[in-house]
């Protein structure tokens, strides 16, 4: 078990995620954002974290995990706006069935990881755990 804090920096630009224990580098992965700058900015912490999740479409249909169609891969790390950031709704860091869209601007908002990369995340992080997301 490790002992201290963890903060989570996001990247848009450099397509990274980079995790700090007591403010010291810990660990990059790679991700994926949203398309045309749509992944918000500012501050957020973890609100919420859910293994095997349900995605609903845009038409609102609920899709559960295994499904075909769910987008959302093994993890979701659900976030929420802190510190005067503006409140977003449904957004999150999540895995991906399809991995081509790691390193680009192809997501409707969420910053997507490889599964792999998500699901070791998923168990190092307690919620509310910080998460700055930069330009």
């Amino acid at each position: 078990m490790l002992n201290g804090k963890f903060t989570i920096k996001v990247s848009k630009s450099r397509y990274d995620l980079v995790l700090y224990l007591n403010d010291q580098f810990f660990k990059r992965y790679p991700v994926g954002t949203g398309k045309f700058g749509k992944t918000p900015v500012g501050s957020f912490v973890v609100s919420d974290k859910i293994p095997e999740p349900p995605w609903y479409r845009p038409d609102g249909v609920k899709l559960e995990y295994g499904n075909p169609e769910n987008i959302l891969g093994t993890r979701w790390l659900a976030l929420r706006a802190v510190s005067g950031t503006p409140d977003v709704h449904g957004y999150g860091i999540h895995g991906s069935t399809n991995d081509n869209g790691i390193g680009k601007a192809e997501s409707a908002g969420c910053v997507r990881m490889r599964n792999s990369d998500v699901e070791e995340l998923f168990d190092l992080v307690p919620l509310d755990t910080p998460v700055t997301i930069v330009d």
